[in-house]
């Protein structure tokens, strides 16, 4: 997993597989499952590429003063596939990554091929400010242990955490010490971040994926989504919270392949 030097901050990434270049962008946040099945199925048909986030895992730090807004985060995204040749790639994109996507498209629209929306959100409507600020309040109020039992509570189904309940009480009790500030901002950019005005002018295939229990960023966030950017296809599943790429990895791989293949 090299390191690609940018400017602004190296990021670190990795590759998997052949075929056309998708970019995955993904959040901080996983399971006991984790996301490793869900990107296997897609680097069988496609060259996937995964990367840290400037401020995460292996890469640089952020420095920019608007390098946590999703407009900053889509130039890290425009950095990496610079200095690796890439001009043009599918992206799929999950929670805050749909943020990054959108953003992404909507500047740079003649370097996405097509884009895969899960877990979206539009806006920080009432409802999304109150669920992240209770989070942040967690993170501060919260030893390492509940707050990894919160997260969770909040992003999987019962039926999933019950299916891993060992191996979720294991990440619970092996849980580092949470940042709360650098929590804090990362879902006050979120917040900040409005796709409504992109959306309409969104040129690239898209392809949104919501689930009826994510109580996190609710299914009306990728319906108002679908009424906004033309020709949107939508995957609407009956469950598996807001981990879609972690709690239903087929269905979802299944479905981002046929769609993606689709696009010319």
């Amino acid at each position: 997993m090299p390191l690609a030097q940018i400017d602004g901050g190296d990021i670190y990434h990795e590759e998997r597989g052949t075929g056309p270049v998708l970019a995955m962008l993904l959040p901080q946040s996983g399971g006991p499952v984790g996301v490793d099945p869900f990107v296997d199925r897609l680097a069988a048909r496609f060259r996937v590429i995964r990367y840290d986030q400037r401020g995460t895992g292996r890469s640089a730090p952020v420095t920019a003063p608007d390098g946590m807004t999703m407009a900053g985060r889509a130039g890290e995204l425009a950095g990496l596939l610079d200095a690796l040749g890439i001009r043009r790639a599918h992206l799929f994109c999950h929670s805050t990554g749909c943020g990054i996507g959108l953003a992404f498209a909507a500047s740079r629209p003649e370097r996405v091929a097509g884009l895969a929306l899960a877990n979206p959100w539009s806006h920080g409507d009432a409802h999304l400010v109150t669920m992240q600020r209770l989070r942040v309040a967690a993170a501060r109020a919260l030893d390492p242990y509940r707050y990894a039992w919160f997260n969770a509570s909040l992003l999987f189904p019962p039926d999933h955490r019950r299916a891993h309940a060992e191996a979720f009480e294991r990440l619970a009790r092996n849980a580092s010490p949470q940042d709360a500030d650098g929590i804090e901002a990362r879902l006050e950019a979120i917040l900040a971040f409005d796709a409504r005005p992109l959306a309409p002018g969104l040129a690239c295939p898209t392809l949104i994926a919501t689930a009826a229990d994510d109580q996190l960023m609710p299914p009306w966030f990728g319906a108002e989504l679908a009424a906004l950017i033309p020709g949107a296809a939508r995957l609407a599943l009956d469950g598996g919270g807001h981990m879609l790429p972690e709690t239903r990895a087929d269905a979802l791989a299944d479905a981002v392949i046929a769609f993606l293949d689709g696009v010319a």
